[in-house]
């Protein structure tokens, strides 16, 4: 019989499923509740680092999900990246990115992927340093009075840096 039927090979694991984008911002920090305080739709070079915010469904426990923030010419910025731990399903992310003071005044592009499946992206600019932080009108809040609070339960990654005012980069803010 074995001439006619090869064995039966072994099944590959499955795969968890590709998460849902539901929202990107990028912000300057989270409210207690884990929600961006704020999007912005440029920042100022120098000011330390900002987050981009993603509001996805459907996480699996060990997905990456990363970000690659590219200039107006593809050139990548940086690659921020978050393993999903155990908590909701169903949660805002924080990829933090350094924001230094030689970073060229421009637009700017953050690209989503989990687990190298493309989710989504954002555009926004980049202003000289010294300059204000341009708010979104959709998503109001006072500049002025920056909240610092990272999301609740969040720690820096190994690999990622934390600001330098001594704030935790947060990594994961489970949902509200």
């Amino acid at each position: 019989m074995q001439r006619y039927f090869p064995p039966t090979g072994t099944p590959a694991p499955t795969q968890p499923p590709v998460p849902a984008l539901g929202q990107i911002a990028v912000t300057f920090g989270f409210r207690p509740d884990g929600t961006p305080d704020g999007s912005y739709a440029s920042v100022p070079a120098g000011a330390g680092s900002v987050y981009v915010a993603t509001k996805l469904t459907g996480l699996s426990v060990g997905q990456k999900v990363h970000a690659i923030v590219t200039d107006a010419w593809g050139n990548e910025v940086a690659k921020p990246e978050v393993v999903i731990d155990p908590g909701a399903a169903d949660r805002w992310l924080a990829l933090p990115v350094p924001l230094p003071a030689e970073l060229a005044p421009g637009e700017y592009g953050v690209f989503i992927f989990a687990d190298d499946h493309p989710l989504g992206s954002l555009a926004f600019g980049v202003t000289g340093v010294g300059t204000s932080a341009q708010l979104l009108p959709e998503m109001p809040a006072n500049p002025q009075a920056r909240n610092t609070v990272p999301p609740p339960g969040a720690a820096p990654a190994a690999e990622q840096p934390t600001p330098a005012d001594g704030q935790e980069a947060p990594t994961v803010a489970p949902s509200g």
